[in-house]
């Protein structure tokens, strides 16, 4: 069964939210749930701590336009101060 990996600002309830295949949804699941994205997991908040570990799969990944573009716009909200839900969906 395959699952996205899915990211939304905290607390307000946006109107939408970023959702990811591979390989964001493998190096976050690796990162955050000690796995390779298989097994899905509960919900958990990113702060202006983990900036750094998305600056450093930003500089290190090869993503699409899509995803980039995502993963540039959820570390421009944590710089902000806001928080990121961070779920997945099957």
């Amino acid at each position: 069964m395959s699952s996205t990996l899915c990211m939304q600002v905290k607390p307000k309830p946006p109107r939408s939210y970023w959702s990811f295949g591979l390989p964001v949804k493998a190096i976050f699941s690796g990162r955050y749930y000690d796995h390779d994205g298989s097994l899905g997991g509960g919900k958990m908040e990113l702060t202006s701590r983990d900036l750094p570990f998305i600056q450093g799969a930003l500089a290190a990944g090869n993503f699409d336009a899509k995803d980039r573009a995502a993963l540039e716009k959820i570390a421009e909200r944590l710089e902000s101060g806001d928080t990121i839900e961070m779920w997945f969906e099957h």
